[in-house]
């Protein structure tokens, strides 16, 4: 049983071996991104805050840029970062762990990326504290601004008092939890999969060929008869 050493002003008692410092000291990069110049199609697409969710990006939400206008290479996510939204009444606070870096992806203004350094805070265990009812709270406690501009401002969020316990335990957690990270990808993946076949459905019913067929009949000759069967008698159509 941990016995708590120490009593921070925000987080209250801390257990033994752990610490508590503000996030920008464990991160070796937390900025906003950039606002995006908007196309119809391109190869560089710009991460919102409405495609950010707990667990998943939803890709149907990312927006083109303008391959012409140059971003620095800063705002472009990599492998390990996490992104936490810092606009919005009801999306800000949300957070999402980048494992793979995903192809020519910048976060846009209304998200901050956070870079930590995983010798002192693993990105999955930051990205799952954030996630705690707890957290979520403190998160809201810093929000600035009015309803429908509110505000999670950078240096707001470098002064988020973070609970760190030692490294060794962090990695175990992230060992843990690594099983449920390959769950949430694959059934995120199998839901993709299934709206892509929905919306194929909805584009070309299998009927249409024979309704086609039908159709083009009727304009050079008579329809023929369609036998329906009822019990024993037999219709036409």
């Amino acid at each position: 049983m941990t016995t708590p050493n120490s009593c921070h002003p925000i987080l209250g008692a801390v257990p033994d071996g752990w610490e508590v410092q503000r996030l920008i000291q464990r991160c070796s990069y937390l900025q906003r991104g950039k606002a995006p110049t908007y196309v119809e199609d391109s190869e560089v697409l710009a991460l919102n805050q409405k495609a950010v969710r707990w667990g998943r990006i939803e890709e149907e939400h990312l927006k083109y840029h303008d391959p012409e206008v140059q971003i620095a290479e800063r705002h472009f996510i990599k492998a390990g970062d996490v992104v936490i939204n810092s606009t919005g009444d009801i999306t800000i606070g949300r957070a999402y762990l980048f494992h793979d870096a995903p192809k020519r992806l910048f976060a846009d203004s209304h998200v901050t990326i956070i870079r930590t350094i995983p010798t002192k805070l693993r990105p999955e265990f930051l990205v799952n504290l954030l996630a705690t009812r707890e957290y979520q709270d403190l998160v809201y406690s810093l929000v600035t601004g009015s309803t429908g501009q509110l505000e999670l401002n950078k240096s707001n969020l470098e002064g988020l008092p973070v609970l760190c316990p030692p490294i060794e335990i962090q990695k175990e957690l992230g060992q843990l939890w690594a099983p449920l990270y390959r769950s949430v990808a694959l059934a995120d993946a199998m839901r993709t999969d299934c709206e892509k076949a929905i919306a194929a459905l909805f584009q070309r019913d299998v009927m249409d060929a024979w309704r086609e067929a039908r159709w083009n009949a009727t304009k050079s000759a008579t329809l023929p008869p369609v036998e329906v069967g009822l019990g024993n008698q037999q219709a036409t159509a």
